[in-house]
């Protein structure tokens, strides 16, 4: 039985629109801006919303503070489950929010602000154009939490080939100029003008034809679209293996042990 309420609260995902660009910024910097299926769940709703929504040129995704943009799964949420049999409907819901990220068809830009781990750096690799400053670590960092590592391994596999594996098994973070040499970031600016560059950045896409843009984006999302599904497939079974086996749960214990002790230290 679930001890502890995830469902979500209208402060952890922040929305305005800006000179028809709409600005979604996850709230959550206590918790380095990890995010919830409820979380996720809105920001597929907010961003199915505004794709449908004429005024709407184009969006931003961001993280609040200057620590994170998103750290990934909140782990606690994770811990709670007894075994494998409540994976489907999580990554059920983990996959409306990246359909809503991968089906928006105009200009949708990444403002990293601080570490994008796990899923939180999955999402930018959905974006058009991700923006950040050169303090920014961005990676795959499952594995250090007893998670397996496989849908995320798949998306760095595409884009840097077999590296990929070493870094996921290492839960290696890498700087934002090293993401840019192998094209998990386009641009790196200073830290004070990560959401100037991405306006800017969602400005000049918005210049395009509409129709050729759309287009566009729909022919390359059906590129992958069944590799993309396939590899959720697998992370699927090799969730419910890993969850069925209980290590998740006790090595997400373990962490949070080890931080109590840090933090009273």
């Amino acid at each position: 039985m679930t001890k502890t309420d995830f469902s979500h609260r209208s402060e952890d995902l922040l929305f305005e629109v800006r000179d028809g660009i709409l600005i979604l910024t996850i709230n959550r910097p206590a918790n380095y801006n990890s995010w919830t299926s409820a979380l996720r769940d809105e920001m597929g709703r907010q961003l199915i919303a505004a794709n449908a929504d004429d005024a709407i040129r184009g969006a931003i995704i961001t993280g609040s503070g200057d620590k994170a943009f998103c750290s990934g799964q909140h782990l606690p949420e994770l811990e709670e489950f007894e075994d494998g049999s409540r994976i489907a409907d999580w990554l059920d819901r983990l996959t409306y929010c990246y359909d809503a990220v991968r089906g928006f068809t105009k200009p949708l830009v990444a403002a990293v602000n601080g570490v994008a781990a796990g899923s939180g750096f999955q999402v930018t690799q959905f974006c058009d154009w991700v923006v950040a400053h050169p303090a920014v670590k961005l990676g795959q960092t499952e594995v250090n939490s007893g998670l397996p590592s496989v849908f995320g391994t798949w998306l760095m596999w595409e884009r840097i080939g077999r590296r990929a594996i070493q870094m996921s098994l290492k839960g290696m973070l890498v700087t934002a100029h090293e993401a840019k040499k192998v094209g998990f970031v386009h641009e790196v600016v200073e830290r004070e003008r990560v959401m100037e560059a991405a306006t800017a950045a969602v400005n000049e896409l918005a210049k395009q034809p509409r129709v050729a843009y759309q287009l566009s984006k729909e022919a390359n999302r059906v590129f992958d679209e069944e590799r993309y599904k396939n590899a959720m497939n697998m992370a699927l079974g090799y969730y419910q293996r890993a969850f069925d086996s209980g290590a998740p749960q006790a090595e997400i214990a373990r962490f949070f042990e080890k931080r109590a002790q840090r933090n009273a230290a």
